[in-house]
């Protein structure tokens, strides 16, 4: 029953894969405590033949590594004392002495005054190396005062992390986070073992050596130096990801503490209106969320690649969708999928209440 209900947002996937360019989805939907929905459509490559999407295709969660990885280790920083969201971040980046008055917060939500990022095709790059162009980067606004949504935020946050625990982000995540809530298949670099099952996120054809390999530049650089980025190069599938909209459903269950979850899902921002709705690494109603008409207090977020995830405590239920638009062309999927996301959670909205 539960999974008729959601029907009407199923056919808008469905239709989007059909008719308008997105070469396959999965779309999987939790509802008090339950997947009510899970069904995939398309393919998860298309090119020289067609691979079938099925529903534990890995995707390449682009900017969804943002809250899941880096700001689900910030909120164990915070929650444990060893950080707080006023601290400067040069006592954690003596680096940013050059460029005194950043926040921990203001990274957090996009209002540092840096730039989205820099160039960084067909370039390795450290993240010492990057954090020090970051530093150089050139001032977009004044601190606090503006939101540019911004990659260089979430690395320079993953920098943090990585300094403040002594470990690298992606085993920092994996110990902590990922493998308590059984997230197997969450990891950076999926290797040998999990790439033939990932979705293609390469405009060109689909070639097995490059599956698994992450879309995004900048995180490419810095995985080719070694490193893994704060912004990007998380790959997961649609159930993993429901397990850990299940732990923030359930106010942090075996994880983080009730408090810390209206922490970093609360808006964090020194801005007011629209830009002002971001929590820690969560977008609440900015301009780029996606909630449809779902209630005021969600929460979620969204990758360039054509994933997303989106969350409602006060209607119970997470919606996730995991698309491999890029893999069309890297330009033309991006308003097929923010219309399609926001159709999706609404169509959701109306069938919860």
């Amino acid at each position: 029953m539960n999974a008729n209900r959601f029907q009407a947002a199923a056919a808008l996937v469905e239709e989007a894969v059909e008719k308008k360019g997105v070469p396959g989805a999965v779309l999987l939907i939790v509802h008090k405590g339950e997947v009510a929905l899970r069904a995939c459509w398309g393919d998860a490559g298309l090119r020289p033949t067609k691979r079938p999407m099925t529903c534990d295709t890995i995707f390449d969660l682009a900017s969804l590594t943002k809250p899941l990885a880096t700001g689900s280790a910030l909120a164990l920083l915070l929650e444990s004392g060893k950080l707080r969201l006023d601290d400067p971040i040069e006592k954690y980046l003596p680096e940013f002495s050059q460029r005194p008055g950043i926040t921990v917060r203001h990274l957090a939500t996009h209002c540092a005054g840096i730039p989205a990022g820099g160039a960084y095709a067909n370039r390795y790059v450290t993240l010492e190396e990057i954090v020090g162009e970051i530093v150089r980067s050139r001032k977009v606004a004044n601190i606090g005062e503006k939101f540019v949504y911004s990659d260089y935020s979430a690395i320079a946050l993953g920098a943090l992390i990585e300094r403040s625990t002594g470990q690298p982000l992606d085993q920092f995540c994996r110990e902590r986070v990922f493998q308590p809530l059984g997230m197997t298949e969450t990891t950076y670099r999926p290797g040998v073992r999990l790439a033939p099952r990932c979705a293609s996120t390469a405009a060109g054809d689909d070639i097995p050596s490059w599956r698994g390999k992450v879309h995004d530049p900048t995180a490419a650089a810095l995985e080719g130096a070694g490193c893994v980025s704060g912004n990007a190069g998380l790959f997961s599938t649609a159930d993993d990801l429901a397990r850990f909209a299940q732990m923030m459903l359930r106010n942090g269950q075996g994880i983080l503490k009730p408090e810390t979850v209206h922490l970093i899902t609360q808006p964090q921002s020194p801005l007011s209106g629209p830009d002002g709705l971001r929590g820690v690494l969560w977008d609440i109603g900015s301009t780029y969320a996606i909630r449809g008409e779902l209630p005021q207090g969600s929460y979620g977020h969204t990758g360039f690649t054509g994933t997303s995830i989106w969350i409602s405590p006060a209607s119970a239920c997470a919606i996730i969708l995991l698309t491999n638009a890029v893999h069309a062309s890297d330009t033309a999927p991006k308003n097929i999928t923010i219309a399609l996301r926001r159709a999706v959670s609404t169509s959701v909205a109306r069938r919860v209440h």
